[in-house]
């Protein structure tokens, strides 16, 4: 049976695309933007029955994920790489490259939380495809306003713990135009571990290095999270004069 692609398909497909991976939330929230999260959960199957895409539940456990079975994970087929001009992905089968590529789809997800919730506004996201992410070290770059003030971000997910990437990261700084660095862990210890590293580094990159893990931003949000500086002193990444002041919304159910 065959159907009439819409514009929200091919949003779909560009989504995945960029992110190689995506659960059923993230393409939900992507779309909506400031609105209510759309259900889409029907369309997704019919995409799937039809060949458009590949479903599969994700092979291990994520620490982040609050329900008893494990996601279903959505990536693009053959049919739709084509269809959409998409290289292939050798690599979106296995778990440590899915789990990587979906906890960066989780932080634009809360980011859109954010905003949805009047903690920031003119959020915009850019995703730092493999040759950028090689080039930069970042997974991400986020722009967003609070209040009248712009902010510009650099986003790391699980840094590796070598000189290499730190000298990356630091030469970013000045060639991507960021405020600060957001570098995000899996756990305390691997956070720990990352301070230690950027703090002999020294520098710009010292200053400017925001951590936190992914377990306390699902908990507090990203915007309201404690982040720490690279010495573990807490530190914001907006002005606390015009932050947020309300009831969080409750952590995301991912």
């Amino acid at each position: 049976m065959a159907i009439q692609l819409n514009d929200r398909d091919h949003l779909i497909f560009k989504l995945i695309d960029e992110h190689e991976v995506l659960l059923e939330k993230h393409i939900s929230w992507f779309i909506a933007g400031e609105e209510k999260p759309v259900l889409i959960r029907d369309r997704l199957r019919k995409l799937f029955y039809l060949d458009y895409l590949l479903c599969h539940r994700h092979g291990s456990k994520l620490p982040w994920w609050t329900t008893p079975t494990k996601p279903l994970v959505y990536m693009l087929s053959p049919l739709t790489r084509t269809i959409a001009g998409a290289p292939e992905s050798d690599d979106s089968l296995d778990n440590e490259f899915q789990r990587h590529h979906l906890e960066v789809a989780n932080l634009r997800m809360l980011y859109l939380v954010a905003q949805k919730d009047g903690q920031i506004s003119a959020f915009q996201w850019t995703t730092c495809k493999q040759n950028k992410k090689t080039e930069t070290g970042l997974d991400a770059k986020v722009e967003f306003k609070n209040g009248s003030t712009t902010t510009k971000v650099g986003l790391v997910n699980n840094l590796a713990l070598d000189q290499a990437s730190i000298a990356k990261l630091t030469e970013s700084l000045a060639s991507e135009a960021i405020d600060s660095l957001l570098l995000i862990s899996r756990d305390d210890l691997a956070q720990k571990a990352l301070q230690q590293l950027v703090a002999q580094a020294g520098g710009e990159l010292a200053k400017r290095a925001l951590f936190s893990t992914h377990q306390e931003l699902y908990k507090d949000g990203i915007v309201a999270t404690r982040w720490q500086s690279v010495s573990g002193a807490g530190a914001a990444t907006v002005k606390p004069e015009v932050a947020y002041i309300g009831t969080m919304a409750q952590p995301i159910a991912v």
